[in-house]
């Protein structure tokens, strides 16, 4: 995948062009009104996982649509199970996002839906500080190319390491260095402007209120 992100004066409009635009759009939008979990489309992520040394807990999954068509599921595993953003975001350690795929899709979309994502939850500044995290991602993802469904996109973050992509396992390139730039990642989903907000919802594990009961 080829990012264009050498000429500064040139990224918004190489990055943001009507195709790429239009299809992370696309990937953003969910029909349901309702968050879903994975096992709604019969993933199962381990409640789980070890990295580095460090247990870490599923704190929720969800599933990614491109208008009707589901296109893939992610988890999100943390050292601290929150149904706030906020504390995620606080919480220091090993982190991870894995997604899991429900279709054949090019990795470069979810890279176009990353990257629009870091620009749409953060400032000017913060996205230029980013870019050349982004460009490098660019690079790596531009090594798998397509993935299959049931293929695993494993995005782990461990501090003083950095951020790592990893596909059915296997690393797609060295540590990312830049500690800014998996909390930028994670934004993407969990910020105030995330891909869906039910899809935030489904990783925080949110439970709304009964109506009933918000009436009260």
């Amino acid at each position: 995948m080829t990012l264009n992100l050498v000429a500064p004066a040139h990224i918004g409009r190489r990055l943001l062009c009507a195709a790429g635009v239009g299809l992370a759009a696309a990937l953003m939008a969910a029909p349901d009104a309702h968050a879903q979990s994975a096992d709604t489309v019969g993933v199962h992520y381990t409640p789980a996982i070890k990295v580095e040394g460090t247990p870490l807990t599923l704190n929720g999954t969800g599933i990614s649509y491109r208008a009707v068509a589901k296109l893939y599921t992610v988890g999100l595993y943390v050292p601290q199970k929150s149904t706030k953003a906020e504390v995620i975001f606080s919480t220091g350690g090993p982190k991870e996002l894995r997604f899991v795929m429900l279709q054949g899709m090019r990795v470069d979309e979810i890279g176009k839906v990353i990257t629009k994502g870091i620009e749409s939850n953060s400032s000017r500044e913060e996205f230029f500080r980013l870019i050349p995290a982004i460009r490098t991602m660019g690079e790596q993802f531009s090594r798998i190319r397509r993935m299959n469904a049931n293929d695993t996109l494993s995005v782990e973050y461990v501090p003083k390491r950095g951020t790592m992509f990893y596909v059915n396992g296997s690393p797609a390139g060295l540590p990312i260095a830049d500690p800014t730039f998996f909390p930028a990642i994670l934004r993407v989903w969990l910020g105030v402007n995330p891909t869906t907000q039910d899809l935030k919802d489904a990783l925080l594990d949110h439970r709304a209120a009964p109506v009933l009961e918000a009436l009260l």
